[in-house]
């Protein structure tokens, strides 16, 4: 029987129409859960108050807020409002130790040339601050961005060096972007390196090498993710496995509670 801790993703916290966040923790305890994360995006200034009490309605439903996402927005500088936001985030939010971090440019024009270099000069400040608020800072590599692989994720930790710069796997993610096999190669490759294990049932969304996948319950979808599961075992991986779930509408719970049981037979 699995005994990692499980988690189920929120992506809709910001969304419209506004999610009652109390509720919706409650649905998550009760599909047997043992955290949540969440996802405050679209991320406003009108938001940054709330990020102080995000974690109160989990912990009332005896729930770990596990991880907050965050991104940066390499086509601004840092000091634009959008990633001036992220730095508030991180500065503000309570009652969680990792903020998991992607790197986006929403003006393809505007990409840096030096890509690395740029991102270590943008992750300076954020890790000072992380390590002022004992928080860590996982890489969160995302499909279609700029920092896409594990691969770049672990070179770029490991290059820094910073022990509160840490590495996730976002199943999903590589698998828009990777042939099947691919991705149990990618992960057998980071597995010993992760602090956090990110997983659905996948199934791009149009034929193609690079398609965004969709998320689906754990038995279900075009990936096979049991020999993903015997990977994180081999690799004695004890920390979070985070269900990245948003689309399923009404039927969260059901759709949760179907795929903590799939979990439990793997």
């Amino acid at each position: 029987m699995r005994t990692n801790p499980l988690v189920a993703m929120e992506n809709t916290l910001f969304g419209e129409p506004a999610l009652d966040w109390d509720g919706r923790c409650a649905a998550i305890a009760a599909a047997g859960f043992d955290g949540v994360y969440a996802t405050p995006y679209p991320l406003t200034d009108g938001h940054i108050a709330g990020l102080a009490d995000l974690a109160t309605a989990p912990t009332r439903h005896g729930l770990r807020l596990a991880g907050v996402y965050a991104n940066h927005d390499l086509a601004f500088p840092p000091d634009h409002p959008a990633n001036e936001r992220t730095t508030r985030l991180i500065a503000q939010v309570e009652g969680v130790t990792r903020i998991e971090l992607s790197f986006k440019c929403s003006d393809p024009a505007a990409l840096p040339t030096d890509l690395d270099r740029t991102i270590e000069a943008r992750l300076t400040p954020l890790l000072a601050l992380a390590e002022r608020r004992s928080l860590d800072l996982a890489l969160y590599h995302h499909s279609f961005y700029p920092l896409e692989t594990p691969a770049q994720t672990l070179a770029l930790i490991q290059r820094l060096g910073h022990p509160r710069l840490k590495l996730l796997f976002a199943t999903s993610h590589v698998f828009a972007v990777s042939p099947i096999a691919a991705v149990a190669e990618q992960l057998s490759a980071v597995a010993p390196h992760l602090v956090s294990f990110n997983l659905c049932g996948c199934r791009r969304s149009a034929p193609g090498p690079r398609a965004k996948a969709t998320h689906l319950a754990c038995d279900d979808g075009d990936l096979p993710l049991a020999p993903l599961l015997r990977i994180l075992d081999q690799a004695e991986y004890r920390g979070d496995i985070i269900l990245q779930g948003h689309g399923w509408g009404h039927d969260g719970r059901r759709l949760l509670a179907r795929s903590r049981a799939w979990l439990m037979t793997i």
